[in-house]
């Protein structure tokens, strides 16, 4: 066979720098973790892999991790509180080469500047951190176990229990919400089924209802249809999705429920509403 000729597009394409970003924490490292997200995701036609180091809570397991890194172009960002973990950091990376930023050493300076006070650098305190990352994997497991009307005997456990025809986002939103820490439940309403008679059987307070425009909704369902090669049915029929939202609008009026239209808005929309409504602190 003879060699695959290559287009003009792809001999033009410039190639993709790659890095590798280490993130070393003291603790669980999932702020850090979601802050180099963020930025790894603002440079265009660079690829940066993110590695995660959690629990570096003494210098013998820093060494270790510093020992092992590994990957395209280092690059080193950290979250450790003792002056003595910052140095070793400096020190090894310095010799090595390798760029090295302490993500918390600006904030505690200028907070110390603040305050006129010199730091702690208490690591037992980010055992509350370890605590509130314990809460979110457990509000996380109640969400699976809670998904698309699962776990009906113990809705009365949930913090938010979102209602809502199929295909309004009631599953992302409940993960979401999840990671920060709340329990979350999502029950499914259809034709079919109707409104399970456990919700009856809870605070309302805790109860927010989806809805969405029924044309969006037709294009949305549709589309899962196509994707799934199943053929259209009463499912994404126009007429028959118009009625649906309407009759369960109607009913979520009837029982006094918060309704809240996700038509063509970010699950972070939705959330910051849903904690408005139900008069929840962020976490």
């Amino acid at each position: 066979m003879g060699k695959k000729k290559t287009s003009k597009a792809e001999a033009t394409r410039p190639a993709v720098d790659t890095y590798t970003l280490h993130l070393i924490a003291g603790a669980t490292g999932d702020l850090l973790h979601r802050l180099a997200s963020v930025a790894a995701t603002q440079f265009t036609g660079i690829k940066i892999k993110l590695i995660d180091h959690p629990m570096v809570d003494d210098l013998d397991k820093l060494q270790e991790t510093l020992d092992d890194l590994e990957g395209d172009r280092p690059i080193v960002v950290h979250a450790l509180p003792h002056s003595s973990a910052k140095t070793l950091v400096r020190n090894e990376c310095v010799t090595r080469r390798i760029p090295h930023y302490d993500i918390t050493g600006p904030l505690l300076d200028f907070l110390g500047d603040c305050v006129g006070s010199l730091p702690d650098n208490d690591l037992s305190r980010l055992h509350q951190v370890d605590a509130a990352y314990q809460n979110r994997i457990e509000a996380m497991e109640f969400a699976l176990a809670h998904d698309d009307g699962l776990g009906l005997p113990t809705l009365r456990e949930a913090d938010i229990v979102i209602v809502g025809v199929s295909r309004v986002s009631k599953s992302p939103t409940t993960l979401y919400l999840s990671s920060r820490g709340f329990k979350v439940a999502n029950v499914s309403i259809s034709p079919q089924t109707g409104f399970p008679p456990e919700l009856s059987k809870i605070k309302k307070r805790t109860i927010v209802a989806f809805t969405t425009q029924p044309k969006r909704l037709q294009e949305i369902r549709a589309e899962r249809l196509e994707y799934n090669g199943v053929a259209s049915s009463d499912y994404d029929n126009l007429q028959k999705v118009i009625r649906e939202v309407m009759e369960t609008e109607a009913e979520y009026r009837r029982r006094g429920y918060p309704i809240i239209d996700v038509t063509n808005r970010t699950i972070e929309q939705v959330a910051a509403e849903i904690l408005e409504k139900l008069k929840l602190s962020p976490r």
